[in-house]
């Protein structure tokens, strides 16, 4: 789950601005874009592990613990 506090962001699936909350399930490859007229706060919420598809964000994953 993601609510947006503040902002705007952008997906594969819609645009979503303060007091939106996108649900999302496995399926869903989430490569938020935030608009470019200001910052953009969320709220998220996870049952689960996060599933990176990169290289980066997988070894850093451990540390950041998410």
């Amino acid at each position: 789950l993601t609510m947006v506090l503040q902002g705007a962001f952008s997906d594969e699936v819609d645009h979503f601005a303060r007091g939106d909350v996108e649900i999302a399930d496995e399926d869903l490859h989430h490569t938020p874009t935030a608009d470019i007229t200001g910052d953009c706060i969320c709220l998220a919420v996870t049952d689960a592990p996060l599933k990176f598809k990169k290289l980066m964000p997988r070894i850093f994953q451990p540390f950041l613990r998410i």
